[in-house]
């Protein structure tokens, strides 16, 4: 009896032993499993075979280990002249550092070929640790996932946090904010009106309106891009109570070839604090497909009076670009339109001077309710920029006309005129918002940590200010134009803009 007891406590104890010991080997699965979630990707085999060319630093970069991936375009013809003062140098992978890319957006599936002979390996799991995510959905994800994310400031994400300023309703309500402080500055929006916000002031304007050629007005969906929903304003009793917005349709228009068009522009923005702005020196024209009428016969007619290349590009008369000075054909490059301008004995850099200054109090317009975002869900803009597609109408006074601007405009190359702007744009775009490669242990090295400050902030900003730029021209902000906007950031967290400016002011 005594001996049988024995057995069973021996047993007993051996099964306990046995159940402590799966239960610390599931521990150690499980924190294994942690870990490695964050760097656990398919490709993980190909890091060691992962050969980088890396910019190193200037003197201006006062950060550690911060030596950024270098990219060339493989349709500049001059790269060799733009890059040729930078200290660049191969680096075969020897220390667990990688550059790994999260893309999940189709329009970008044309870059791989860019990003692979750059040393950049395709990640198919968001939750790793890639160091750039080049998808519109990434900031969706991020929110809907914050709680897991543990996001290393060497990460970068194509789009700010709070991109949704950015839209046609929620630009214009922060646009008429500063018009209301700064009338004489703030005059380069059509007369717009926002419903649900102004419903009195739309239903008293408009309530008896009859279409009339001398007072047309757009009617424009808050929330739909590429000219969706987009119409010539009626009546009241044509629109769908929804969120809609209710332009002044500007009819004093500089025409090519009698018709109707717009520029498209891309601008970069790689910080908030401080706010540093970027504008690309290509672009597209965009050219409506028909002759510009105020005939009402034609009134309802598209094809007239959008110019929207997704609109156009339905249409039969719509003619596709075969080279960069195809003048006949309905999109042009800004090459194009700055010789067409030449022959009208018009100065497009007196045009582009404005458009700058646009550029600028616009991002200022929308720049608290960005930061606001940011910190509100405890990130910092360090790991995020975005490219965002600036839509402007010239007057036949040559006076530019912001029409809206679009956060994550579209990459996709659907001409020969789309491939060399937007190669370069997003090759330009990379090196300067400075990919870092890293190690796949950071995150568990307790001696690697960061103190992300307005320091710090500052510092990450003049390492960016030394990288090479391309076709990407810095216009805010410089020695010459602080002064000049320093109004505009009233009232607004400012720490970081002030420190940035008080540097650049004393030639740092």
């Amino acid at each position: 009896m005594i001996e049988e007891e024995t057995e069973r406590i021996t047993e007993f104890k051996s099964i306990t032993r046995l159940f402590s010991l799966s239960i610390m080997i599931m521990i150690v699965i499980i924190i294994t499993s942690l870990k490695s979630n964050l760097t656990n990707i398919p490709e993980i085999e190909l890091y060691n075979k992962q050969t980088l060319k890396l910019l190193s630093p200037s003197k201006q970069c006062k950060l550690p280990n911060h030596k950024t991936l270098f990219f060339t375009s493989p349709i500049r013809n001059n790269s060799k002249e733009l890059y040729q003062q930078y200290d660049i140098e191969k680096y075969k992978n020897k220390k667990n550092s990688f550059v790994t890319y999260y893309m999940g957006d189709d329009e970008y599936e044309q870059y791989q070929d860019l990003f692979s002979n750059h040393g950049l390996i395709k990640s198919e799991n968001f939750f790793g640790d890639n160091n750039l995510y080049l998808s519109k959905r990434s900031v969706n994800l991020m929110r809907q996932n914050s709680k897991i994310l543990n996001v290393n400031i060497f990460k970068k994400y194509y789009r700010f946090f709070g991109y949704q300023v950015l839209m046609k309703d929620t630009l214009y309500i922060n646009y008429l904010k500063m018009k209301k402080e700064f009338k004489e500055d703030y005059n380069f929006m059509p007369e717009t009106y926002y419903y649900p916000n102004d419903k009195y002031i739309i239903n008293k304007k408009f309530r008896n309106y009859k279409i009339k050629l001398d007072d047309l007005w757009f009617v424009k969906p808050a929330h739909k891009w590429g000219g969706r929903g987009i119409k010539i304003l009626e009546s009241l009793d044509q629109i769908e109570k929804e969120s809609f917005l209710i332009n002044k349709y500007i009819t004093n228009l500089d025409l090519i070839n009698n018709k109707k068009y717009d520029l498209r522009l891309y601008v970069l923005v790689t910080g908030l604090k401080p706010l540093r702005i970027y504008l690309n020196q290509e672009g597209l024209i965009r050219i409506a497909s028909r002759n510009f009428s105020l005939d009402m016969n034609n009134i309802k007619d598209r094809y007239v009076h959008l110019t929207n290349t997704g609109v156009n590009s339905q249409s039969k008369e719509f003619i596709i670009p075969n080279n960069d000075d195809s003048e006949n054909a309905n999109i042009w490059n800004l090459h194009t339109y700055e010789k067409y301008l030449k022959k009208m004995n018009v100065d497009y850099n007196k045009i582009k001077d404005k458009i700058k200054d646009i550029i600028i109090k616009s991002m200022i317009s929308v720049y608290r309710n960005l930061t606001l975002e940011l910190s509100e869900n405890n990130l910092n803009d360090i790991n995020f920029f975005d490219v965002l597609g600036y839509d402007i109408i010239i007057t036949n006074k040559y006076e530019p006309i912001l029409l809206e601007i679009n956060s994550g405009p579209s990459m996709a190359m659907y001409n020969e005129l789309d491939k060399p702007i937007k190669t370069n744009l997003l090759v330009d775009t990379l090196n300067i918002v400075g990919i870092t490669p890293f190690s796949k242990n950071l995150f568990f090295n307790k001696k690697q940590k960061f103190e992300i400050n307005a320091e710090f902030n500052v510092n990450n900003a003049f390492c960016e200010l030394s990288r090479p730029r391309g076709n990407l021209e810095l216009i805010f902000p410089l020695k010459e134009n602080i002064n000049n906007y320093k109004k505009f950031f009233k009232n607004k967290n400012n720490k970081e803009n002030e420190l940035f400016w008080a540097e650049i002011e004393s030639g740092g």
